[in-house]
């Protein structure tokens, strides 16, 4: 009789198990078997896959199978007995594999003996148990598992199903990350252990399209309450199986902070790159670390920051958005009445006395105050303008009437010609609607809505915008210091306000309100819930200080070099691979890493 019918007749009569020893198993004989048996029937399977060549036997397809019939599979490289056990009670033993050419007649030649004496089964079954505890089992659930350990924080899986990168993975104790995927036939290297077992009988697992993973190594998982994960401090293990997280454990994740907690304030600002995973950053640590936000034209940050905005819980943080374009009170999704906006008009605004020299000096007009007149209008100058919203002279003044109060003699003609130059160039309005602007600068900071929109579309003149943020600016590092109530600042062109030394034309000294206020809210902000999110698509023109202090970071788009090795501290190693995909970055693509999110992460959001 051939080996498969006598199998045949001992599995359709198995009631309770059946445990299978065979090197190499193709899967025709094997589901002739299982089809067998009814789904009460414990299936357990031990087999060996130590080389490819048994690969060409054992292959994808047994795997498929074995897991369709609910069997415990165990791999061992080296078996090599063939054994047969129904209900720990009738037993074939002998040479023949689960293989058509050891079963069916015309095949190997082989000798197969039935056993049903209880003491030699027995001694079979114990002999099957010793078997198993020397293999490594298989779970049901495992995607993937560790073949290889590339250093501390990356190795290399071998994946039983089709993932897309950006995966998050878990082992008993770690958090993953698929990096990457790729199919490739390679001869693994020797996995051990502690008992020298050859892991690379996995290749079944994915004959005849072998798919590989780069897994990087993200958190220690720490199951308490708070939702604390530790930094892992060993590297993964050769043999550890990967399993895919389920939904709410997914979102408890994707809700904590790098700190390892909890985010206090999760918002919801995108997804995981090719996943329906939904991405967070934690508004808690942007009001006390701050962001930046960094990418070329058009790459999507101001989309990400409207998203930011439009996902703050209502009544739960002041934010105030110095929008140079005009781009945010109309796109807002957000209650009408919930935004306060306030449309700043065509002004110029000089701050400081070299301001007024330089609007002297652009028109030929020099005053080095040596003349008993010019030194008359200075000091009346800077009796009127001070660097302060609730001092400044425009509060009851324009422009117009302090520069003609504060002249006579030789420098009324020159201030009348000048007067007649800036009308000409920028409206009468402009030398006369101070009092106004001012008034508007009140108006935002002291409004009840939750977003203020200071627009300066209008404001043309860099150095009036550089004036007006500055001193808004001032005035809000001061209320924040006086109540302590959680405020974020939203900085579009960021590096206009705050660049790097010889990066622009505007005058970085030290009068330059804008520069000081922005670094000071940068430095102190966080002791105060003052918040800044600096936005830029020049990161190498923005001031380094200003950009060492942003801890949770948005990157689109960069291909300059000089904005690469801006950003490069923020893609230290294990992340350098990142680093250099920023250039081909699709819009609406990001990297997010730092203080406000659990991990470094690519991200897209709808644009």
């Amino acid at each position: 009789m051939e080996v498969i019918e006598r199998l045949k007749s001992l599995f359709s009569k198995a009631k309770e198990s059946v445990k299978i020893a065979s090197p190499w198993i193709e899967y025709a004989p094997l589901e002739e078997l299982l089809k067998l048996l009814s789904k009460d029937v414990k299936v357990e399977v031990v087999l060996r896959v130590g080389n490819k060549e048994d690969l060409e036997i054992t292959g994808k397809h047994t795997f498929e199978v074995l897991r369709r019939y609910g069997a415990d599979i165990y791999i061992n490289p080296r078996l090599h007995a063939k054994l047969f056990i129904v209900d720990n009670s009738k037993a074939l033993v002998g040479s023949s594999n689960l293989t058509r050419a050891g079963t069916v007649e015309g095949g190997n030649l082989e000798a197969v003996v039935e056993v049903e004496d209880r003491e030699k089964v027995a001694e079979l079954v114990s002999l099957f148990e010793d078997f198993k505890r020397q293999s490594i089992k298989l779970e049901e659930k495992a995607v993937g598992i560790v073949v290889k350990v590339e250093s501390s924080t990356e190795a290399i899986a071998l994946l039983f199903e089709d993932l897309p990168e950006q995966t998050l993975l878990w082992t008993s104790k770690y958090l993953c990350r698929l990096k990457r995927v790729y199919s490739q036939e390679i001869e693994l290297p020797a996995l051990t252990d502690n008992r020298d077992y050859n892991l690379s009988e996995l290749y079944a697992l994915l004959k005849p399209s072998l798919k590989f993973g780069v897994v990087g190594l993200l958190l220690e998982l720490e199951q308490t309450s708070e939702g604390y994960f530790s930094t892992p401090i060993k590297p993964l293990e050769v043999g550890q199986q990967l399993f895919l997280m389920g939904e709410e454990k997914l979102l408890r994740v994707m809700k904590t902070n790098l700190s390892g907690y909890a985010m206090e304030i999760p918002v919801a600002v995108g997804r995981l790159v090719g996943l329906r995973l939904p991405v967070f950053v934690d508004l808690a640590k942007i009001t006390t670390m701050h962001m930046a936000v960094m990418g070329t034209t058009g790459s999507g940050k101001t989309t990400f920051v409207r998203r930011l905005i439009e996902g703050i819980p209502e009544g739960m943080t002041k934010v105030y958005i110095f929008d140079l374009f005009g781009e945010y009170a109309q796109r807002l999704q957000i209650p009408e009445d919930r935004i306060e906006h306030i449309r700043v008009p065509y002004t110029l605004f000089p701050l400081w006395t070299e301001d007024f020299k330089e609007l002297l000096k652009d028109y030929g007009l020099t005053m080095q105050e040596r003349s008993e007149e010019e030194r008359h209008f200075f000091a009346s100058i800077r009796s009127h303008v001070k660097p302060d919203i609730k001092l400044i002279a425009y509060r009851e003044k324009s422009l117009k009437e302090i520069l003609l109060a504060s002249s006579k003699g030789a420098v009324r003609k020159d201030i009348e010609d000048l007067l007649t130059m800036l009308a000409r160039d920028y409206g009468e309005i402009s030398l006369e609607n101070q009092r106004e602007v001012c008034g508007l600068m009140e108006e935002a900071l002291y409004s009840e809505k939750d977003i203020v929109v200071f627009d300066l579309k209008e404001v043309v003149n860099p150095l009036t915008r550089l004036n007006l943020v500055g001193l808004m600016l001032k005035e809000l590092l001061f209320l924040a210091r006086k109540d302590g109530l959680r405020r974020l600042v939203v900085l579009e062109e960021a590096h206009n306000f705050a660049p790097e030394r010889g990066a622009t034309e505007i005058p970085t000294g030290r009068e330059n309100i804008a520069i000081s206020m922005t670094k000071r809210i940068a430095l102190e902000g966080r002791k105060f819930n003052l918040g800044l999110v600096a936005i830029t698509q020049r990161p190498a023109n923005l001031s380094k200080y200003v950009l060492s202090q942003l801890n949770t970071q948005a990157i689109f788009r960069l291909i300059t070099k000089n904005d690469l090795e801006a950003v490069a501290g923020f893609f230290e190693y294990p992340h350098e691979d990142q680093l250099r995909l920023l250039p081909a970055l699709k819009p609406g693509h990001l990297f997010l890493s730092g203080i406000g999110v659990p991990f470094s992460m690519l991200a897209e959001i709808e644009l």
